[in-house]
């Protein structure tokens, strides 16, 4: 409290004059003692910073006419208290037994050396301060960069003065608020490095793990990791290596198997499993084995006859080894929904691909529609995947002999699994062989402009070839029925131009802006305004329509012959059969209607060579009428079995392709196999194929006519000769 704290003495000079009255005594109140006590204080704050040379101050007891009411812990100096003044109490070490109780004048502070700035250095400045010559501990400047960094004696430590210098400017010691912000930072800046250079902060973490010799740790913890969370068996035999030029993660040897069971299927696992005691192993620590395609005209119906497998055993069945996989990984990606993968490169593919244990119900119907599958989130979604050298040998169920698929070079742009065979099918390009069958996929090449109008709502095109194909693929594919499955042997030489439309998926889609903006400008440039009803259009501008119509219908037909894609095929002598022209019906129909849907057109040019047929013994999917059919089928293919060609064309909705892995889910070969009946049920039964049969039959009655009458009149004219030949 105020009134505890003891006061120094005060200036005469600051005190107020004390007027003598006989009537009123002045008195000393609080208002004035605390006026005192606050200027006492700012006095001394400042003789603190500033000193001047003591000056003496005379001491004068206090008046007695003043009563001390500031400390009332000190007794009164009255002549009636009966104490001495050496008996009362001191206010201060300083003061003696005086008569008064005012306190002495405090002693001033003793005046050191001015504080320098090396007392809020690190230890590490202040001893190149003492070590240096021309620095000073107590400088009132701070040293400069220069002067420490010529005062450091190391690299270590001229490294140390730059950063120190580079983070705060100053040579004091790192407090809260900057070791937060470096954590800030630290977490900023790594944030922003895995989500813009994904590949690159992948790479630096295992280059940092395999200089600590730990590969062979994050390969088992990957390896268990994948397999725990795909049920696929994946081992990485050999360490993962980063590929800092072409900003990829390379994985080597790796190994990728599913399996009904967690065993090697070696016949000594299998042993070693079956004896009493065994222990089952993990996959991802059991030797694996190394699948070896081998030609298929080697193999006995005992290896590919498998007997029916367990309903929990009942999907498809692969050993696959894999030389190299490179990757390129997007975080930005994997936030989006569309997997950590971005790009991939897979070279040297080897193994086995086993469906033997697949099957199905026969005596439900097979609707494509219900093998579909459904997309998830966190599906794989790749901008890029390229295949180099791959080759698996492929055991369908059935029966059906094993055959060898091999992959040249494939270069497929986006492979999202939810489009997985539309994206197949739209690949850049693809080479390679199915059961030693030259096949490819390629853009068409054209023989005028290579940037042709394909049509409004028809994006780009994909010629897919294959040549001498045996039967027995396109009877399995069609499910053994129609007039697939009347063929017992021949080979099939395929060419598919197939037409696809702008993808839903795509953000814009500038050709039908340009379009659209070149469509305006035609109208405006003939003096109407897009916005004008039609009706006014059409009666303003009726002969500038039917001329510009002429002009379009002129150019077409110049580049008709110009822009025509090139046949992937040699041209016929006689023209190939064909279904009745229904699709296109529809088509046009639908475009009368003003409906225009997002379809994959697919023109077939189909020719079948070395053709034998049979009349098949059950025909129960068969109505009566197309019943009645087969036996003319047959005949006509026995009858033309050097080539019979067909020509038809399907299409099929965009989305009948969402969740479809392979063909038979979209349709497509359904479709397909009803083209080629219709092709032939109206060969056999239509009114040209009937009147070119009455042609050759009249031809031929006339031709035996001319041959009887040739030989009566032979006879009359030489009855001899008639005679002889009756002799002979």
């Amino acid at each position: 409290m105020l009134s505890t704290r003891p006061l120094h003495v005060l200036r005469p000079s600051l005190l107020p004059p004390l007027r003598a009255s006989s009537s009123r005594i002045p008195l000393r109140t609080a208002q004035s003692d605390r006026y005192l006590l606050i200027r006492d204080f700012f006095t001394r704050q400042s003789s603190l910073t500033y000193s001047p040379p003591p000056l003496p101050l005379p001491f004068r007891p206090r008046s007695p006419l003043i009563p001390r009411r500031w400390n009332s812990t000190t007794p009164s100096s009255s002549p009636s208290s009966g104490k001495t003044p050496s008996e009362r109490p001191k206010d201060c070490p300083h003061c003696g037994p005086t008569p008064s109780n005012i306190p002495a004048t405090p002693p001033p502070p003793t005046i050191g050396p001015a504080p320098g700035h090396a007392q809020d250095y690190t230890p590490f400045i202040r001893r190149l301060i003492q070590q240096s010559q021309l620095l000073k501990a107590n400088a009132p400047h701070r040293p400069t960069k220069e002067q420490l960094l010529e005062a450091a004696s190391s690299w270590w430590e001229r490294l140390r003065i730059r950063i120190k210098w580079f983070t705060i400017r100053g040579w004091r010691r790192f407090n809260t608020d900057d070791l937060s912000a470096f954590a800030s930072w630290f977490v900023l800046g790594n944030t922003l490095w895995i989500l813009i250079g994904t590949t690159t902060f992948v790479s630096a973490v295992f280059a940092t793990l395999n200089s600590l010799s730990l590969q062979e740790y994050v390969a088992r913890w990957i390896s268990d990791y994948l397999t725990s969370e795909t049920g696929v068996t994946v081992i990485f035999e050999s360490a993962i290596v980063p590929r800092w030029g072409a900003s990829t993660i390379t994985f080597r040897n790796v190994y990728i198997s599913r399996r009904a069971d967690s065993l090697s299927q070696s016949d000594n696992a299998t042993a070693i499993a079956n004896a009493p005691g065994a222990t089952r192993t993990k996959a991802a620590t059991a030797k694996p084995p190394s699948p070896t395609p081998f030609l298929s005209s080697e193999l006995t119906p005992a290896t590919y006859m498998a007997p029916r497998a367990a309903e929990s055993d009942n999907y498809t069945m692969f050993d696959v080894n894999v030389d190299e996989v490179e990757v390129a990984l997007s975080f930005m990606r994997w936030l989006d929904g569309k997997g950590l993968v971005k790009d991939a490169k897979v070279k040297g593919v080897r193994g086995v691909i086993d469906r033997r244990s697949v099957w199905w119900d026969v005596t439900k119907p097979l609707n494509p529609a219900d093998w579909r599958h459904a997309t998830r989130p966190g599906d794989f979604e790749l901008e890029t995947l390229a295949v180099e050298d791959a080759l698996v040998t492929v055991y369908q169920p059935g029966g059906q002999r094993p055959y060898n698929v091999s992959v040249f070079n494939a270069a497929i742009g986006p492979l999202r699994k939810r489009w997985l065979f539309y994206d197949i099918i739209s690949a850049e390009g693809i080479t390679g062989q199915f059961d030693n069958c030259l096949f490819s996929l390629h853009m068409p090449q054209k023989l005028g402009k290579v940037q042709g109008d394909e049509g409004r709502l028809i994006k780009r095109m994909a010629r897919f070839r294959i040549d001498g194909l045996p039967i027995e693929h396109a009877q399995y594919a069609t499910g053994h029925t129609g007039p697939m499955s009347w063929i017992t042997s021949g080979k099939l030489d395929a060419v598919l131009d197939i037409k696809f439309p702008y993808h839903p998926d795509e953000q814009v889609d500038f050709k039908a802006i340009f379009e659209e903006i070149g469509r305006n400008v035609v109208t405006i440039s003939h003096g109407a305004h897009p916005d004008v009803d039609l009706e006014q259009q059409h009666a303003h501008s009726s002969n500038t329509k039917e001329t510009v119509d002429a002009a379009i219908e002129a150019s077409a037909a110049a580049e008709a012959t110009s822009g025509a894609i090139n046949p992937g095929q040699h041209r016929l002598a006689r023209p190939p059969l064909r279904a009745p022209d229904a699709s296109r019906t529809g088509m046009s129909q639908r475009e009368a209607q003003g409906q225009e849907r997002r379809e994959v057109t697919v023109d077939i040019d189909l020719r079948f060579r070395d053709l034998k047929a049979a009349v098949p013994m059950f025909t129960s999917d068969l109505s009566v009428t197309n019943n009645a059919l087969i036996r003319p089928i047959v005949a006509f293919i026995n009858a033309n079995r050097t080539l019979v060609p067909i020509h038809c064309q399907v299409a099929a909705d965009l989305s009948d392709f969402d969740g479809s892995w392979t063909l038979f889910e979209t349709g497509l070969m359904t479709s397909v196999s009803d083209q080629i009946y219709d092709a032939l049920a109206y060969h056999v039964s239509s009114e040209t194929a009937n009147s070119k049969r009455i042609r050759q039959v009249s031809v031929w009655g006339i031709q035996r006519g001319a041959e009887v009458l040739l030989d009566a009149l032979r006879n009359v004219v030489d009855p001899a000769h008639a005679q002889l030949l009756a002799t002979l």
